[in-house]
């Protein structure tokens, strides 16, 4: 299995999930939470089916996961 900047994100978000239930405070119920990781995971899958050139893999990996964190920072600021 190759490195990707997905897998590195997958990491982290359950590196996150697993710190908030230690502290009790779980700031997303686990049905999103489980949506989060499927939808990253799907998405890894997509990228490495259609793309088999690891350079561009890398590439279009880090601007989904640009242009996700932007859209999502947005929204969240738009809506409230």
């Amino acid at each position: 299995m190759k490195l990707t900047p997905l897998n590195i994100v997958l990491a982290c978000v359950l590196t996150w999930i697993i710190s908030e239930l230690g502290s009790g405070q779980l700031l997303l119920p686990w049905w999103q939470v489980a949506l989060l990781i499927g939808s990253i995971l799907l998405a890894d899958i997509l990228f490495r089916v259609f793309i088999k050139d690891i350079k561009k893999l890398w590439i279009l990996e880090i601007v989904f996961v640009l242009v996700s964190g932007i859209l999502a920072v947005g929204l969240r600021i738009f809506w409230n």
